[in-house]
């Protein structure tokens, strides 16, 4: 039997043109599942980026905060440029006694500024403290122990639980009054203002008399400390009076 010319090449070019479809399939089902496969990957990888820099973000200067005290049982307020946050009075205090006023301040204006008094009508007086002054552009200070400002000779007890208004003044941005609460120090928070003590004197010794032996010529004495010279044989060892 005779084929015609063209038959078989027909036939043979058919078959390839099948083969390569499966092939051009495959790549075209596995492409896509890649695709998705580095998407997740990149998004994870960016969520894992992005997490500490929005904690960062949504915290500000909020973290500092959390130092003075963890409790929601505090006050807030703000005057003029200056923040007062986690504010309240260490107790119990006794009338008679002084008491501490822990906060944290921030300072959020272009200028330094400065804590220059404290006062309370339910005490005689009051004191700063000591660092008072507010570094600026969003400068902080977390005030306590010693250092923190104090309502002195108070006038009546002050129970934990209680509360006593506390005025802020500034030296630039003013004053604010708050209703403070009396809570118990948390622990680097003392209760009572310490005082720095003064320089210890130091003792100055006292000299000790020695009296040493000066033998004679001829002899040898080797004394130690707190014993008695012992000449040689033959010769004597005059001692002179110290």
């Amino acid at each position: 039997m005779s084929r015609r010319p063209g038959a078989r090449s027909a036939a043979i070019s058919r078959r390839p043109a099948v083969s390569s479809a499966q092939p051009t399939s495959r790549a075209a089902g596995v492409a896509p599942a890649r695709s998705l496969r580095r998407g997740a990957a990149a998004l994870a990888a960016a969520a894992l980026l992005c997490t500490p820099a929005l904690a960062a973000c949504a915290s500000g200067t909020d973290a500092m905060t959390g130092l003075a005290r963890t409790t929601t049982n505090t006050a807030n307020g703000a005057v003029g440029t200056i923040d007062l946050r986690n504010v309240y009075v260490a107790g119990p205090a006794k009338s008679g006694e002084d008491a501490q006023v822990i906060s944290a301040l921030f300072n959020g204006g272009g200028e330094a500024d400065e804590l220059v008094g404290v006062s309370s009508p339910d005490a005689a007086g009051g004191s700063p403290g000591s660092p008072a002054t507010l570094p600026p552009a969003g400068g902080q200070i977390y005030i306590a122990n010693g250092s923190a400002p104090s309502l002195t000779g108070l006038k009546k007890d002050l129970p934990v639980g209680s509360a006593t208004k506390v005025t802020f003044t500034f030296a630039k941005a003013g004053s604010v009054t708050l209703d403070v609460p009396v809570e118990e120090p948390l622990p680097g928070a003392s209760g009572t203002p310490t005082a720095t003590p003064s320089a210890s004197a130091t003792p100055t010794a006292t000299p000790t008399t020695v009296t040493t032996e000066s033998p004679t010529a001829g002899s040898t004495a080797s004394p130690t400390a707190g014993s008695t010279a012992t000449p040689t044989v033959g010769t004597s060892a005059t001692s002179t009076a110290g």
